[in-house]
């Protein structure tokens, strides 16, 4: 979205009375599939490769996953509408995922932490995820305990989707 602006891409689909909601759905959905072919391809490396268990719902881990496919979508949709740069677009992307994988037990596993982490962790996308994905890969949880972690994740995607809905902007000042 930012080089588009900077290429005054935008201004003519806009010009063209191409809808900024459908701007905004159309390069989520570009995002979301690439998201989508790279989970694809880290669960099947991971089954097929190193023999990875998915727990005893694997239908809820795969699940799980596309909901953090959307949400990282939407995630970054919503920073490219808030960025004025390629580069201030990068670097925040960069910073943000490092604090949010770090913060949420991307790095290391929540249970072992301090509390006051476990409470930080709530604050991210990132910690409720890795929750969820805890429970049902190592602690071989149903579906149905992992429903607060999937609706935590789904409600970060749609406020990152409203915010870059609200932010749009098709110029770069």
């Amino acid at each position: 979205i930012v080089r588009e602006r900077r290429n005054h891409t935008l201004e003519r689909l806009l010009a063209a009375s191409v809808r900024r909601e459908s701007i905004v759905l159309g390069t989520f959905m570009g995002m979301a599939a690439k998201a989508l072919v790279q989970i694809a391809v880290f669960w099947t490396a991971g089954i097929l490769i190193f023999n990875m268990r998915l727990g005893q719902s694997p239908g809820a881990v795969i699940l799980l996953s596309l909901l953090m496919a959307v949400m990282s979508a939407a995630f970054a949709i919503m920073l490219a509408t808030l960025a004025r740069t390629e580069r201030s677009a990068a670097s925040i992307a960069t910073v943000t995922s490092l604090v949010f994988a770090a913060l949420g037990g991307c790095w290391w596993p929540l249970f072992i932490t301090p509390r006051w982490m476990q409470f930080l962790a709530k604050a991210t996308p990132h910690g409720w995820a890795t929750t969820g994905f805890n429970k049902l890969i190592l602690f071989g949880a149903e579906p149905g305990a992992v429903i607060p972690e999937m609706v935590a994740v789904t409600a970060f995607a749609m406020v990152f989707g409203v915010v870059a809905v609200m932010r749009f902007r098709t110029s770069a000042v």
